[in-house]
């Protein structure tokens, strides 16, 4: 009877470990992914100057 409580307890305490060791994997993967991820931020085109819309008239004029 003791021996089949110790095993039961040692797997209920397998089971706890493992999942806990899943569950830290995973978050360092997560922050790993977070970390690495390509950020692509695309700054706007820039807006043709009014001074510049006079000097492409000029030059075709």
């Amino acid at each position: 009877m003791l021996k089949r409580l110790a095993l039961i307890a040692g797997a209920v305490a397998s089971v706890a470990f493992i999942r806990k060791k899943a569950r830290q994997q995973q978050a360092e993967q997560d922050l790993w992914n977070q970390a690495t991820d390509d950020v692509k931020a695309q700054a706007p085109a820039p807006a043709p100057s009014p001074a510049a819309d006079q000097d492409l008239t000029a030059a075709t004029s």
